[in-house]
């Protein structure tokens, strides 16, 4: 298996996570870079993502799952990059013994806003002591409701903008609802464009691991 991290960055932001896995799948037919077939009635590439990213939210770091043993990681990096769109650039490709699975296996993500909420600090921070916190947003042709003060693991306010480390997964929290909500909140002008996802974040033994950390026990060999 090999695992490419890669952004996800500028207009590119704009195409949504179906046809952002057709790029992908291009990308790698246009790279001459073999993918093993799933066995069955209907074969098809087995390759894996992280989770979907809404629509609008950026990203610097994405992770591709392809089944690859027949090019090495750094040719695979190479021939990835100059067949790729330049905004979904990737920056490592790692070879590991097996699918780390970030679908099934990530808990959280980190996100950075841009702005200046220094004003909102002790406010904004504070939201993450609420029990409860009940949002309301449209799917499809419904209005929905959630609680979303359970999903908050954290809200940092900065000089240049505001961290959040929200639930992602089965719970999930979309960083654009809660921005959403924010704006409601504190009269803001927060769009999807804003966002930036930082980091994928696991819980593994009571401790949380970055996405590069939680790799390490998958790589198959060091340099």
């Amino acid at each position: 298996m090999k695992v490419i991290k890669h952004i996800k960055k500028g207009n590119i932001c704009y195409v949504s996570h179906i046809d952002s896995m057709r790029v992908l799948q291009r990308t790698l037919i246009r790279a001459n870079i073999n993918v093993r077939l799933s066995e069955g009635f209907n074969p098809h590439p087995v390759t894996f993502t992280s989770h979907p990213l809404p629509l609008g939210v950026q990203s610097e770091e994405e992770y591709f799952v392809i089944a690859n043993e027949d090019r090495t990681k750094d040719d695979i990096l190479t021939a990835f990059n100059n067949n790729v769109p330049s905004g979904m650039m990737a920056t490592e490709c790692y070879e590991c013994i097996k699918n780390p699975n970030f679908a099934k296996n990530v808990n959280y993500c980190e996100y950075f806003v841009e702005g200046d909420f220094v004003s909102l600090k002790k406010d904004i921070e504070s939201l993450t002591k609420n029990t409860s916190w009940i949002i309301e947003y449209q799917f499809k042709d419904s209005t929905k409701v959630q609680d979303i003060a359970p999903l908050i693991y954290s809200l940092n306010v900065q000089t240049n903008g505001m961290v959040m480390i929200i639930a992602s997964g089965n719970p999930n929290l979309r960083p654009d609802r809660l921005t959403s909500a924010l704006n409601d909140k504190f009269n803001l002008n927060i769009t999807a464009s804003d966002i930036v996802r930082t980091r994928q974040l696991i819980i593994k033994d009571n401790k949380i691991l970055t996405a590069e950390e939680f790799l390490q026990e998958f790589i198959k060999w060091k340099i």
